[in-house]
């Protein structure tokens, strides 16, 4: 979609979606300011790479992960690599999430990129596979039947059953308690019989699992059972959450990875509470490769973006202002319109947060760090988690601040608490 001329288009252009199509990225994608970009670190080690390593993709919901891993689909060798790039919000139930349904899932996607690439699949190989995931699942030949003559895949049928019934669910994690390694044996089966087959090198990229509905559900994916993540016998890119980087148990796990790449937020602000010029030119940028500047009153750029630091808060309250201008039969966005949304999205926080979390983020407000105080702590997690605060880095290193956009809150939490 081209720059929008109008209030029209402009609550259309602001949408707080990932870029995912050439079309997109070539209208409204901004490169990050730094040497060296996440996207190109990531393709530098996947093509450097001797053996199949497994990464971490670190950032917070939002900070535009998924648009980064759009491209590096992009960018990889399509006569080196295959890539499976999959989110597990299409394919999983995230409010019912467990570890033994995501390696089901992993399964039946790389068992689907045979179908999708032609290529031959062993047909010994093939047949156990199925079998097996039909035992797991306990599906009839009446439902394959049936959802075949649909015109879905033998791994869309078992996903689809997978994410909407609780009772397949409860029937694979009965099973696979006591066999996860012969899932996973066969995952590798199909991996290497794939990458033999075709000539090429599989990437998996597994996206947004740092939007899983509960903290905990993390922590059991990543630090009970993050030796099972190392399994694959291919590449494996895993998204994780940042909250969980405040973890005692982090610096553990992730030195069993061949690498933790982290896609920050880019400040507003430095640590002692100056101007960042190189912050700000990046979320302007954003705006003004959405949006003809001529739509905007006097200061509503240096608002919205001075009031925000987080990419995906920034999109919305410019969305949310062009809605409000073109209610008031405005033909621009005025600094009021842009005050109007940030005080909506200010008050849902303020009611949402306890005083134990207040007293956190002011905490974090006047010392620039987040700590927990001690193992069994969650309130950083929480507030991370949540992005009420947010860790940045420049060129004088990282610090964490709580969200931009609630600092007109600070002085009354003070005298209240």
């Amino acid at each position: 979609m081209p720059r929008a001329k109008d209030l029209r288009e402009a609550y259309n252009n602001f949408y707080v979606e990932p870029l995912r199509d050439d079309q997109e990225i070539a209208d409204f994608y901004v490169q990050r300011p730094g040497s060296v970009s996440p996207m190109q670190d990531l393709l530098d080690r996947i093509d450097l790479a001797s053996r199949r390593e497994k990464y971490l993709f670190l950032g917070f919901r939002g900070s535009g992960k998924s648009t980064e891993l759009y491209r590096l689909e992009e960018a990889l060798d399509k006569n080196r690599f295959l890539v499976a790039n999959y989110s597990i919000r299409d394919d999983l139930n995230l409010s019912d999430f467990d570890f033994r349904d995501f390696f089901v899932s992993m399964a039946l996607k790389v068992y689907d990129i045979a179908r999708v690439e032609g290529v031959p699949l062993n047909p010994d190989i093939e047949e156990d596979f199925k079998d097996f995931t039909r035992r797991i699942t306990s599906i009839t030949e009446e439902e394959v039947t049936s959802q075949s003559s649909a015109g879905l895949s033998w791994s869309q049928i078992l996903t689809l059953k997978l994410s909407r019934e609780a009772k397949t669910r409860e029937c694979v994690r009965k099973v696979l308690d006591q066999k996860i390694s012969d899932l996973i044996q066969r995952l590798n089966w199909l991996i290497v019989d794939i990458e033999d087959k075709s000539g090429k090198q599989l990437v998996i990229i597994v996206d947004d699992l740092d939007k899983l509905a509960r903290g905990q559900q993390s922590e059991d994916l990543f630090y009970k059972n993050y030796q099972l993540l190392l399994e694959p016998s291919c590449y494996v890119i895993y998204t994780f959450p940042i909250p969980l980087a405040f973890h005692p148990q982090y610096e553990n796990v992730r030195h069993a990875f061949d690498g933790d790449v982290i896609l920050l937020q880019m400040p507003v602000k430095k640590r002692n509470g100056e101007l960042h010029e190189v912050g700000r030119g990046f979320y302007q940028n954003v705006i003004s490769r959405r949006i003809d500047l001529a739509l905007l009153e006097d200061g509503v750029l240096d608002l919205a973006v001075d009031s925000t630091g987080k990419l995906s808060e920034l999109v919305e309250v410019m969305k949310e202002a062009s809605l409000g201008a073109h209610r008031k039969g405005q033909e621009r966005i005025s600094k009021g319109d842009v005050a109007s949304a940030l005080d909506k999205l200010r008050m849902t926080f303020d009611r949402t947060l306890t005083q134990a979390h207040k007293k956190k983020l002011l905490e974090i407000n006047s010392c620039k760090e987040a700590r927990e105080e001690g193992p069994d702590s969650v309130l950083t997690r929480e507030l991370l988690f949540s992005l009420t605060a947010v860790e940045y880095q420049d060129e004088e290193g990282r610090w964490c601040e709580i969200d931009p956009m609630l600092l007109p809150l600070v002085e009354k939490w003070r005298q209240l608490l």
